[in-house]
């Protein structure tokens, strides 16, 4: 019986996938990721609200760093596996929005991608919305990266933040970065 089962499985072996990750969504994480080699070494100015208080400066950042920096876009990825049945997506024209169903769980609860036309050929932002929130605490961020049409990389992100924890005031927090060099 044993040499059966184990006669069945010779031949070919395939790598094993990422279980984790699924392809039926907008990459999001793979757009970042690939992002990252072009940015390097790109100078960013930094706009950075934190409850109302501004702050400015403009710093150059190697791929590490762009991947921190864009690291919420990354955690807005919605394909894995878990999420396979979890969004409804809607096209329309130059748009495709993927939005989380209501018996969905899940924190990302709406990712739109616009594109320079209804063809889907080049991208032209690609915007998020997350909330989660308990009995004790409520977190909503937005995020949006805005993408050159002429050479497909990103030129501006904007990523906003709020949290609130039961007894405590809202924190709120604004990053707005656009690509100069």
């Amino acid at each position: 019986m044993l040499g059966l089962l184990f006669s069945c499985t010779e031949g070919e072996k395939q790598p094993l996938a990422n279980p984790t990750q699924i392809d039926k969504y907008f990459p999001l994480k793979a757009l970042v990721v690939e992002q990252l080699e072009a940015l390097d070494g790109k100078e960013v100015q930094k706009e950075t609200f934190i409850n109302g208080e501004k702050e400015t400066n403009t710093v150059t950042l190697d791929q590490e760093q762009w991947r921190k920096e864009l690291d919420a876009f990354i955690q807005a990825d919605i394909n894995k596996a878990a999420n396979s049945t979890a969004y409804e997506i809607q096209e329309n024209g130059s748009e495709k929005v993927y939005l989380l169903k209501p018996e969905a769980k899940g924190n990302i609860k709406e990712l739109r991608v616009n594109y320079q036309s209804p063809e889907h050929n080049h991208l032209k932002e690609v915007t998020f919305l997350a909330k989660s929130e308990n009995l004790f605490y409520e977190s909503s961020t937005q995020g949006r990266l805005h993408i050159d049409e002429s050479t497909g990389h990103i030129t501006a992100y904007s990523v906003e933040g709020s949290q609130k924890v039961w007894f405590l005031s809202p924190n709120k927090i604004t990053v707005e970065g656009k690509v100069t060099k």
